[in-house]
C-alpha cells in the first residue's frame, strides 16, 4: 500500500505510480478541486463602479478605502489623479499646471482625458471608485461612453449625509483656525450642488443614502447592506 501523505496529491507524477482504483480517487479528488475553483470564480462579486460623495469631514476617503479594499477594486481621487499628472512633462500636464497657477478650473476636456487614463488601467478592470468626478453634465456623458466602451455598470452614487451644522462643528474640531467657516460654508455648497447633480443624472435608483453621522464602523455596515441589497437585485448588470 502507498501512504498517500507521503506521495502527495499535488504531483501527476506521483498521481500515476498509485494503483488503478486510487489513481481514480485522485483523478476525482482534482476534477472536485477544480470544480470547486471554478464555483468560487463564479461567486465573485460582478464588475462595480461608484461614485461617492459627501460634505467634508463626513469620511469619503475612509469608506473609499474600505469599500476598495472589501471588493478590491481601487479608490480614485480626482484631485490625486491630478496631482500625480502635474509632474509628468506631457501637454496635458503642462496645461493643467498653467490652470492651477492661473487660479482657472481645469477644462472638462483635460479632466476627461485624465480620469480615462486612471480608469482603464489593468487594476480597474473590475471597477473602481470615484471621488470628485464628474462634477458637470459633460463630465457624466464621458463617463457613461467610456463605461459602456469597456463594458462596465451603470455607477451607483454613495451619498453621504451629514446636516451642515454637524459637518461645520466636526471641522472647526479637526482643523481649528485653519478651516475658516466661509471656506466650510464654501465646501458645503459645492457638496450641495453636486449632490443634487448626482442625484438628478443617475435617477433615484442608482442613488444610496447614507447616514454619516455614526462611528466609521455603523457608517460602513450601511454601505455594505445597501450593496448586499443591490447584488441581490443584480443591480450591477445595468449598463450606461
Amino acid at each position: 500500500m502507498y501512504d498517500l501523505d507521503k506521495v502527495g496529491w499535488n504531483a501527476p507524477i506521483q498521481v500515476n505510480m498509485l494503483k488503478p482504483s486510487l489513481r481514480l480517487l485522485a483523478l476525482q479528488a482534482g476534477v472536485l478541486w477544480i470544480a470547486a475553483g471554478l464555483f468560487a470564480q463564479s461567486r465573485l462579486a460582478p464588475p462595480m463602479v461608484f461614485v461617492i460623495i459627501g460634505p467634508p469631514g463626513s469620511g469619503k476617503s475612509t469608506q473609499s478605502r474600505l469599500l476598495g479594499k472589501k471588493y478590491k477594486i481601487p479608490p480614485i481621487d480626482m484631485a490625486s489623479v491630478v496631482k500625480s499628472d502635474i509632474g509628468k512633462r506631457s501637454a496635458l500636464s503642462q496645461a493643467l499646471k498653467v490652470s492651477l497657477a492661473s487660479g482657472d478650473l481645469i477644462n472638462d476636456d483635460a479632466v476627461n482625458d485624465l480620469i480615462k487614463s486612471r480608469i482603464v488601467q489593468q487594476d480597474a478592470a473590475r471597477g473602481f471608485i470615484l471621488d470628485g468626478y464628474p462634477r458637470t453634465e459633460s463630465q457624466a456623458q464621458f463617463l457613461d461612453a467610456v463605461l459602456k466602451e469597456y463594458d462596465l455598470p451603470k455607477p451607483k452614487v454613495i451619498l453621504l449625509e451629514s446636516p451642515d451644522d454637524i459637518v461645520t462643528k466636526r471641522m472647526l474640531k479637526r482643523h481649528g483656525a485653519a478651516d475658516d467657516p466661509e471656506i466650510i460654508q464654501r465646501r458645503l455648497a459645492e457638496y450641495h450642488d453636486d449632490s443634487k447633480f448626482l442625484s438628478g443624472w443617475y435617477q433615484t435608483e442608482n442613488v444610496m443614502r447614507v447616514d454619516a453621522t455614526p462611528s466609521v464602523e455603523a457608517v460602513a455596515a450601511q454601505i455594505d447592506s445597501l450593496i448586499e441589497d443591490a447584488l441581490a437585485k443584480k443591480a450591477f448588470s445595468k449598463r450606461p
